[in-house]
């Protein structure tokens, strides 16, 4: 099974973003991040697509998901209880001892808001740098933290851009075998604002 995400669009040209995956702007209740919670929460997504919405086009009802300061902490896993629009209302957890989430997190732009991403377990990652991107280069690296200067950390794979009507390029992560070894929500990018670039997830 394939699942692609949108054409997704690069927001900063100093921060990476999730290959698939958001961050939250906003919440509903406000406030409600700030302790774990214990009631239902509305969280907006940001504006990784290039156009559409985040939340509708790159989560599914019922599915797990990570949430995911940028600094790294506070990971946890929630449940995307129902997707509207441009936002995801988090359901129960499954364990742990608050129900909706265990740790407090943050709402706000691209590098402050959390990151929400997909637990979607996957047996390879395909992302196309879109030819046509400002460029010069698409970085793909480990986690939130990964950084191209001074020195690469955590940095998985760089992807040179192409020129407007030619071959777009793009990393395979390579086939695993068997079942899905690879955490998606891993992956994250860096490059140059308006660059453009896309995912697909591969699933056994």
């Amino acid at each position: 099974m394939f699942r692609p995400s949108p054409l997704l669009t690069v927001r900063s040209s100093t921060l990476p973003q999730p290959a698939f995956g958001s961050w939250v702007t906003a919440v509903s209740p406000v406030g409600g991040l700030s302790l774990p919670s214990g009631i239902p929460l509305t969280l907006t997504l940001g504006n990784a697509a290039s156009a559409g919405n985040d939340a509708s086009q790159m989560f599914q009802r019922g599915e797990p998901a990570w949430l995911i300061d940028p600094s790294g902490a506070n990971f946890e896993t929630v449940t995307i209880a129902s997707v509207l629009n441009n936002t995801v209302t988090l359901g129960p957890k499954t364990s742990g001892s608050n129900p909706f989430t265990e740790f407090p997190h943050v709402a706000g732009a691209l590098g402050t808001g959390s990151y929400l991403l997909p637990k979607q377990e996957t047996n390879n990652v395909l992302i196309v740098y879109e030819d046509g991107s400002v460029g010069p280069f698409l970085f793909i690296g480990s986690g939130p933290l990964f950084t191209i200067t001074p020195s690469y950390y955590k940095v998985i794979y760089k992807i040179a851009f192409a020129i407007t009507g030619t071959q777009p390029p793009y990393w395979n992560a390579g086939q695993f075998s068997p079942g899905n070894p690879v955490e998606s929500a891993e992956l994250f990018v860096r490059g140059t604002v308006g660059d453009q670039y896309f995912t697909v997830l591969s699933v056994a």
